[in-house]
């Protein structure tokens, strides 16, 4: 297998994507067309399957954006049901320890590195190197969004085999007592220490969630930004449309 997204971030490329919710192949097939860097399917807050990831993965398979799975929890056999059907990237919430990176790390690979149970399903179905680079080319992203997670980021950052890691902005804004107060010093501070242990460990940090324009994420020095999830792009989409509509109504009256 050929993790684009992380030969990407090796290159020094600032990566965009989107957060996907809405449980239809063509949600992910028009996505993949646009030029994202990756697809983020969130099982955690969602209500998607594991059947209807694998049909949207499929769906978007022709298309260079990398397929990442939020799971639900920090738990071996979510992990290994994710990149089963094909996830090339996992995100693993609520990690707030090093024990907790270790865990979820060990959860992803296979022996002798760790103790994912071979069954790539749809992983390896037309990869026959799979067995061989699965080890090497797969990522395991630790979700940052608790205060205590962000007290222990350079235990977290430096575990073996994290390349990654995310903010939780909307969590961690309310584990510090300033929900969704993203220009309060109290989030500033945390973003600033999170994303400069990243840079001395030559990890890549990145944001769930917007928290303000994008120049601002840009010059915080993320690297994997998520512009929106596709419920909001829908919303407000359709939002704008309604209100040209109203009023250019009135303009005939």
């Amino acid at each position: 297998m050929q993790n684009k997204l992380k030969e990407a971030l090796r290159r020094g490329k600032t990566t965009f994507g989107v957060t996907v919710g809405i449980g239809n192949p063509e949600v992910s097939e028009a996505m993949g067309s646009v030029g994202l860097d990756w697809i983020n399917f969130d099982t955690q807050h969602t209500v998607l399957s594991t059947e209807t990831v694998e049909s949207m993965m499929a769906a978007m398979s022709y298309s260079d954006s990398t397929p990442i799975v939020r799971v639900v929890s920090n738990d071996l056999g979510l992990i290994n049901r994710a990149l089963d059907v094909g996830a090339h990237t996992v995100i693993v919430s609520l990690v707030n320890s090093r024990e907790d990176a270790e865990r979820a790390i060990q959860a992803s690979l296979f022996a002798p590195k760790g103790g994912r149970s071979w069954g790539p399903r749809r992983a390896a179905m037309r990869d026959r190197e799979y067995s061989d680079t699965a080890n090497t080319e797969i990522m395991i992203i630790p979700q940052i969004e608790t205060k205590i997670a962000v007290e222990r980021a350079e235990d977290i950052i430096t575990v073996d085999g994290i390349e990654a890691v995310f903010f939780g902005p909307y969590d961690l804004s309310m584990s510090l007592g300033v929900f969704r107060q993203f220009d309060s010093p109290q989030f500033l501070k945390s973003i600033e220490r999170v994303v400069s242990i990243c840079r001395a460990h030559s990890v890549f940090p990145g944001l769930l969630a917007p928290t303000g324009p994008i120049e601002t994420m840009l010059r915080q020095g993320f690297k994997l930004i998520t512009l929106g999830g596709d419920l909001a792009f829908l919303t407000a989409a359709v939002t704008e449309e309604l209100h040209k509509a109203k009023d250019a109504l009135k303009t005939i009256r």
